[in-house]
């Protein structure tokens, strides 16, 4: 396989990936790329044997790449459009399906009405853009499809949150902002909330910071030999909550996280440091002053 050829092929997958665009993701992929692979394939064939039948052609790297990774873009914009006109996404399990559906076959959700390519349509000029572009190119007017997506995630949000009462009704709940919430219990009595940022580190750390000031004034508190304001501890009927936040960005810089289970801080909740024992060595000037020298 020529070099040239080899490129074409390569490039497919970063073709495609720039012409979808990341708010429709892996659902559209899947659906594009076995005809888009088969489009690569056979451009791919014609570069190669057009660089067979002129050396000079095949010399001309960078060029001529970078020439064909833009057509092949360009195609794979046209082709994901012309396949967003028959596809819908599942708002609840992000499969792709059939525009004629009203409810997703893989979890029976309620579909959009909107399809795909509908919802890169502008409604303020009608402008018709990339799929996956969250504002319109020629207004900046913010699409149907970044809208639809934006809604649906509060949703998912607000489920995420509704379980707090049920898991971890001691401790006060999440208002701290951000978004794709997860609340899991990873080990038996340990649960783990987080909350993403998109990108943005300081905003998470903020909200975790707001958040321990929030447990402060509903009653935890650093406790222990080692107390710090990073584990938080409450009693509440004899058994003792605690909140950590040790460990919070060790996973995502974005991504603020607080575990929270039940456990005695290290030398026990109620461990109080021991006053320093006092010398029993008598000072000279005290001695003198007994006898009066």
């Amino acid at each position: 396989m020529s070099f040239l050829k080899r490129a074409i092929r390569d490039a497919v997958s970063q073709g495609i990936s720039k012409g979808i665009g990341d708010a429709v993701g892996k659902a559209v992929r899947e659906v594009v790329e076995p005809r888009a692979t088969e489009y690569a394939n056979k451009a791919a064939d014609r570069f190669d044997q057009a660089a067979g039948n002129a050396a000079q052609e095949a010399r001309k790297t960078t060029s001529s790449l970078e020439g064909a990774f833009a057509n092949l873009e360009r195609s794979m914009q046209c082709y994901a459009t012309q396949m967003g006109k028959n596809t819908k996404i599942c708002p609840g399990c992000g499969q792709p399906t059939t525009a004629e559906k009203t409810f997703c076959p893989a979890c029976g959700a309620k579909l959009p009405e909107q399809t795909v390519a509908e919802g890169a349509v502008c409604p303020s000029c009608g402008k018709q853009n990339t799929i996956g572009t969250k504002y319109c190119e020629d207004c900046g007017t913010k699409l149907p499809a970044a809208v639809a997506e934006e809604q649906a995630q509060r949703a998912k949000d607000e489920a995420e949150l509704n379980q707090w009462d049920t898991m971890l009704p001691q401790y006060p709940k999440w208002t701290c902002g951000g978004s794709e919430y997860n609340l899991e219990e990873y080990d038996p009595g340990v649960i783990y909330f987080s909350a993403g940022f998109r990108g943005d580190v300081s905003a998470a750390h903020r909200a975790l910071e707001q958040y321990r000031q929030i447990l402060v004034e509903n009653g935890f508190r650093p406790a222990g030999q080692h107390p710090s304001p990073r584990q938080l501890f409450r009693r509440i009927d004899g058994v003792v909550y605690n909140a950590d936040t040790e460990n919070s960005f060790d996973g995502d810089p974005d991504r603020a996280t607080v575990g929270f289970c039940i456990r005695e801080p290290y030398g026990g909740f109620d461990y109080v440091k021991p006053e320093p024992k006092k010398s029993n060595d008598i000072d000279l000037k005290d001695l003198k002053k007994l006898f009066k020298l």
